[in-house]
């Protein structure tokens, strides 16, 4: 698998010490099967992709491509660009491979937590390097493949990549999830294992549903109260009538 990119950097408000303001657009192709995409990247952020299989434009905001335009065939142009730009800087580095970095990674929730209310995990991994990797989610150790989503590799102003893997799930107690990352940068798959930051709390149903079931308690507690102090009242007087 090849990874294409080219990178531009548009300088703006220079005087001869300082730089006010610059800006990083980057075109990424990723080559690999089933998933083969070619990506504009601007300032950190995917603006759109072409999916290399379907021979469609991806826009990653929807409305976006209101305003801006852009044709599939103009990525396949620049693909042959960057090919024969990559090609050159292989034979000048005497096809030298490329050293593979260890990712970064960790795992959250997206809002806080209330068990019984339905959240979504994000396992965010950086520092990725060549940008050929499995990411996989875990609950109590087997594979999950529904509620699952991910974005494409992005690109980021390190010559690095990122990547977001998404999770829609209830959350309970006793469930435990973790985020298993694949990697030519590590000797062994990485699990990284999901920590709320901030105990869970009981959902408003769950709540509800507790008050509801005390007020029932107490409602029985203060019938079969009373109705024993009825009882005493009539046998103390019962008791009374005897004694006269």
């Amino acid at each position: 698998m090849k990874v294409l990119c080219f990178c531009a950097l548009l300088v703006a408000g220079i005087t001869a010490i300082q730089v006010d303001y610059f800006e990083f657009p980057a075109a990424m192709v990723q080559t690999q099967k089933p998933t083969g995409e070619y990506i504009m990247d601007y300032d950190g952020n995917e603006r759109y992709h072409v999916d290399l299989d379907s021979k469609s434009v991806v826009w990653t905001l929807p409305g976006l491509e209101k305003y801006i335009s852009f044709e599939v065939q103009g990525a396949l142009n620049d693909i042959n660009i960057l090919k024969y730009n990559l090609d050159l800087l292989m034979k000048r580095s005497k096809y030298t491979p490329a050293v593979s970095v260890p990712p970064i990674g960790k795992v959250y929730e997206k809002h806080p937590i209330v068990l019984g209310e339905p959240n979504v995990l994000i396992c965010a991994v950086s520092n990725i390097f060549p940008p050929v990797m499995n990411m996989t989610w875990l609950k109590n150790g087997e594979k999950v493949d529904v509620g699952v989503s991910e974005t494409t590799f992005l690109p980021s102003q390190d010559h690095s990549f990122r990547k977001f893997l998404y999770l829609a799930f209830i959350p309970t107690s006793d469930d435990i999830y973790s985020c298993q990352v694949e990697h030519w940068g590590l000797e062994k798959p990485s699990r990284i294992l999901w920590d709320p930051e901030t105990p869970p709390v009981q959902s408003e149903t769950a709540e509800t549903v507790i008050c509801a079931v005390g007020l029932f308690v107490g409602f029985i507690g203060i019938i079969v109260g009373a109705a024993l102090i009825i009882k005493g009242m009539r046998l103390k007087a019962q008791r009374m009538r005897r004694g006269n």
